[in-house]
């Protein structure tokens, strides 16, 4: 259902007033930045328009939201790019299978993932597709460059703009539709700067617990030598995990917060605060500063390819030893 995706409602009322009054366009542009949820909700809005059972809705259950959900369905199809761009074979297919009358479903879609990717000619061809309509075929063109697609092309499509996710809405979606605890949905919301599609992909990555948020913890708050070991062990571990420079760095926001005197809202991890509290007394602003520094200096030589593993284990010495020398 429509309910299901994270954010955009008011994109959403759109679709669905649109769909309510029957008055659907030929063709659409969904303009917003990558991996806002733009393919999302124009694969939902074609499930809408096509499911057997719920108007103005989907079911997802029905013969037809099922096989657009596996791909298979015959009058919805995803067109992306052929390697780096959208060719004009792919265009002259469209306009081919396009001039044909719907098989099973009461709308025929074809959604155009990078738009913008479209060859000179791809666009042309395009074009000619939009200025020769079919009643029952309609184009959902997804671009997060609205300006890269001819003129002539935006001149034909209506708009539907999509903006970054709040993030307040976007932690309580995460926690609601994949149910992680709240410190990670609020980290996944901080990192992925209103964008539900890049959360989700990172909540995929890491574990669902909060091992892999909380194990910064024993590093920032002990001194004992035998855990030097298992730093090291655990850099390895992590310097092969997409975003653990950003779990490292959640952690020193939040001691940093907390030296300031900062508001409980502003913290990533609110559950953990009663022993950051005790942490961050031995650290001081200077010290967190340096080794926030430090850490973004790290994750910029990582992206520059120096050794991933040998900048964790830096790291994590620096912080290690950084609280023992204060002890």
């Amino acid at each position: 259902m429509f309910s299901d995706v994270i954010g955009h409602s008011d994109v959403i009322g759109k679709l669905k007033n649109i769909i309510k009054s029957g008055r659907i366009a030929n063709a659409y542009i969904f303009a917003g930045p990558s991996d806002v949820g733009k393919e999302l909700v124009a694969i939902n809005f074609a499930k809408a328009l096509n499911c057997t059972e719920v108007k103005g809705d989907f079911c997802d259950q029905c013969v037809s939201c099922r096989r657009i959900n596996d791909g298979n369905h015959t009058d919805v199809r995803l067109i992306r790019p052929d390697g780096a761009k959208l060719k004009i074979e792919q265009m002259r297919f469209l306009k081919r299978q396009g001039s044909y009358k719907a098989l099973e479903s009461e709308h025929k879609i074809y959604i155009i993932v990078d738009a913008e990717k479209m060859t000179t000619e791809a666009a042309n061809s395009m074009l000619k597709t939009l200025e020769e309509p079919s009643g029952d075929t309609l184009f959902i063109l997804l671009t997060p460059i609205y300006n890269a697609l001819l003129p002539t092309i935006r001149s034909r499509c209506q708009l539907v703009r999509f903006s970054f996710v709040p993030q307040q809405v976007l932690q309580e979606g995460l926690t609601k539709q994949i149910g992680i605890p709240e410190s990670k949905a609020k980290w996944l919301a901080l990192k992925s700067q209103g964008k539900p599609g890049k959360a989700l992909r990172m909540a995929n990555e890491t574990k669902d617990s909060e091992d892999e948020m909380s194990w910064v913890l024993p590093i920032l708050s002990q001194r004992d030598k035998g855990l030097l070991l298992q730093t090291f062990k655990r850099a390895e571990e992590m310097s092969k995990t997409e975003g653990s420079f950003d779990i490292i760095l959640s952690w020193y926001r939040d001691l940093l917060l907390i030296k300031h005197g900062c508001s409980d809202n502003l913290l990533t991890h609110i559950n953990e605060k009663k022993q950051l509290e005790q942490i961050a007394k031995s650290y001081s602003v200077i010290e967190l500063e340096n080794l926030i520094t430090m850490a973004l200096n790290m994750q910029n030589l990582i992206q520059r390819n120096i050794n991933s593993v040998l900048a964790m284990e830096v790291m994590m010495f620096n912080t290690f030893n950084t609280f023992s020398t204060r002890l």
